[in-house]
């Protein structure tokens, strides 16, 4: 009787041991959302937009009334590379900044940290 229980603790034993490897191997978790970056080369499912001039004309004056305040003047031009040229101007038509943009939106040359 006696070796009969022990076998049977040590089939528990070694069980409830091996479940936790066993659940551990499973590698279901790469199909949550979490992993999407992984499946299409962007980031995260990042959309990549590109802006019109009107678009950039609308994004450099909210840029523009935020840092600056009213007063400043705004001008957004095509260049012939595909970029956009910002230039914020005071009431003067003193440049206060200028500086270029792709078509993404994203600083192309001339950009600095302020």
């Amino acid at each position: 009787m006696k070796k009969s229980t022990t076998i049977a603790a040590l089939s528990v034993i070694t069980l409830l041991t091996a479940g936790p490897l066993l659940v551990s191997a499973d590698d279901d978790d790469r199909d949550d959302n979490r992993y999407e970056h992984r499946r299409d080369g962007k980031g995260m499912g990042a959309n990549f937009k590109q802006y019109s001039t009107e678009e950039m004309r609308i994004m450099a004056h909210g840029q523009a009334l935020r840092r600056y305040g009213p007063g400043v003047d705004v001008s957004v031009e095509e260049t012939p590379d595909g970029t956009y040229r910002v230039q914020f101007r005071d009431a003067d038509q003193n440049l206060i900044r200028e500086q270029e943009f792709n078509q993404y939106g994203v600083p192309a040359r001339g950009g600095y940290r302020d």
